[in-house]
């Protein structure tokens, strides 16, 4: 999957912040919340609290008599969820740019990269388990790493291969450095493909690291929904679930609007040469 400069500016021209879009976002939460009473009048409680409900959930997992505690849990899976999230743009972005600028490499790299696309998450974390053993880091770090990483490597070789040919070697005939070529061809290219990749790869890697933590850890989030899957308490489940939810967006709104604080150069650009 790849992210196109103009696929980039329609989503961040949709959900980024406004004025006029504050209505239809409370409208639409609203709507969410009176459909959620209604389906949690239909079925059983422990099946599907209602609002009520899971109020008293939130206060049962974050009151004095909490059966875990969110300081030490919270925190657990958050730096979990950073460290795997670094791992993949890091070594994604390098591979894409590898794969993007020699062709030796691609013939070699491409098809890893794209085999595996086909094995799950759930799949990675079993063979975590049986890898690693009940880790701390491995079993939650390294599914997160081989489901997302290869999906940045894609959007970086394909932000490579997007671009124009010709500007690369204009460069080189002016006797432009490679360093130079980097610094003001590529780089600025990449800049949109690394931006979407950083919020394509938060919002994967915390729902990765989750089933990590459900199957193969003894702490953090995932652990505390298991033990309470366990005992089939599905209020408890999103009491716990709900906050690291909101965390996660707030993230990609922040890196929303460090990226359009970035690109406003380019509506500027955009405007005036229409004009």
């Amino acid at each position: 999957m790849s992210y196109s400069e103009s696929a980039i500016e329609r989503l961040r021209d949709r959900f980024g912040p406004s004025e006029s879009a504050t209505l239809p976002v409370l409208l639409s939460i609203l709507i969410v919340l009176g459909v959620w009473q209604l389906a949690a009048g239909l079925v059983q409680p422990t099946s599907f609290p209602n609002a009520v409900e899971l109020a008293a959930a939130f206060g049962r997992a974050f009151g004095p008599e909490a059966r875990f505690s969110p300081w030490e849990q919270y925190p657990i899976t958050i730096m979990r969820v950073l460290l795997a999230a670094t791992l993949c743009m890091v070594i994604g972005t390098v591979l894409g740019i590898v794969m993007g600028t020699s062709d030796r490499a691609e013939e070699y790299l491409i098809v890893y990269v794209l085999a595996t696309f086909a094995f799950p998450s759930v799949i990675w974390a079993f063979f975590a388990v049986l890898w690693f053993g009940l880790s701390t880091w491995f079993t939650t770090v390294f599914p997160v790493f081989m489901v997302v990483m290869p999906y940045v490597a894609i959007n970086v070789y394909e932000g490579i291969t997007d671009l124009e040919a010709e500007l690369p070697e204009m460069a080189h005939s002016f006797d432009a450095s490679e360093g130079m070529i980097w610094k003001d061809i590529y780089i600025p290219h990449l800049y949109p493909v690394i931006f979407a990749n950083a919020r394509l790869t938060l919002t994967l890697a915390w729902k990765i690291t989750l089933v990590g933590e459900i199957f193969g850890t003894t702490e953090g989030v995932g652990r505390v929904i298991n033990s309470f899957f366990r005992a089939n308490q599905n209020d408890m489940i999103l009491a716990w679930v709900v906050p690291m939810m909101v965390l996660v967006f707030l993230a990609e709104r922040v890196l929303s609007a460090v990226e359009r604080r970035a690109f406003s150069w380019r509506t500027e650009t955009d405007r005036t040469m229409t004009a």
